[in-house]
């Protein structure tokens, strides 16, 4: 069992997100932010990650502890995906739903990051959840069991309230606990260019371009450039202390354009 629930991205991707309410001829951006959820043309949903990663919905039943519908989905193109590398996949927002897997007899209740507390009795999983205690229990299978890791069991129901976890895991960036003063743009090939090429950041974030391409690209600005940035994971990273809207473009393919927008924290 220690094995089944150690942390692993061995299932990332493994199932689609189907989006079924999300039109198929929705328009395409190159405009989107940290915190933003992402598609391509197929179904997979996806949380664009500080870090310039994406996380996928492993299923609905995840996506749905964490939003409503489907309305503020992006979707871009399938290439400006691609740039975009992969961190895992999102898990229960704590607080919201009890879980557990047909293997394993014990019921968890979900901490923050992904941490599974196990619920010792039925006392107190009526006391944490409330009558209907059962019907907040989500079964997961045991591919997407191994995103989760076990934590301190849940010995009374004082140790661990949902209202506050869940106060506390607004976000997925706060639940996975990501920085969010440090931004990540993927430099992609000559048709993909920055990604994404339009975001919008606070003042006093660093931002880091890192180079996901076979060949050599820049980041050049007005006042200022990055030099040469290798190839296959070069990075160049500055500082944004002024509000306003940045340009950028790499010299080395001046077609590639991008814009920074610096508002207040």
């Amino acid at each position: 069992m220690k094995q089944l629930l150690r942390r692993s991205l061995a299932t990332v991707g493994t199932l689609a997100m189907i989006a079924a309410p999300l039109a198929s001829h929705a328009a395409v951006t190159s405009a989107f932010s940290a915190g933003d959820l992402i598609k391509g043309s197929g179904s997979t949903v996806y949380y664009f990650a500080s870090n310039g990663k994406r996380f996928v919905f492993p299923n609905d039943k995840t996506y749905f502890t964490w939003y409503t519908d489907f309305s503020g989905v992006r979707q871009i193109s399938n290439g400006a995906l691609s740039t975009i590398p992969l961190g895992g996949n999102v898990t229960y927002r704590p607080g919201v739903k009890m879980v557990k897997i047909t293997t394993d007899p014990k019921t968890y209740a979900v901490d923050q990051n992904g941490v599974l507390r196990w619920v010792k009795t039925e006392q107190i999983a009526e006391s944490l959840f409330g009558l209907a205690w059962k019907s907040r229990i989500d079964d997961i299978p045991d591919a997407f069991f191994t995103n989760y890791r076990v934590g301190n069991p849940i010995e009374f129901s004082a140790e661990y309230k949902p209202a506050d976890v869940m106060t506390l895991t607004a976000t997925i960036a706060q639940d996975k606990q990501m920085d969010e003063t440090k931004i990540t743009i993927s430099i992609g090939d000559v048709d993909n260019g920055f990604v994404p090429k339009t975001i919008t950041i606070k003042r006093g974030t660093n931002v880091t371009w890192t180079n996901r391409d076979n060949n050599v690209h820049n980041v050049t600005g007005a006042g200022w450039t990055s030099g040469d940035i290798a190839k296959n994971g070069g990075e160049y990273s500055r500082k944004f202390d002024t509000n306003g809207s940045f340009e950028y473009r790499d010299t080395i393919n001046p077609a590639n354009t991008a814009t920074i927008n610096v508002v207040n924290p």
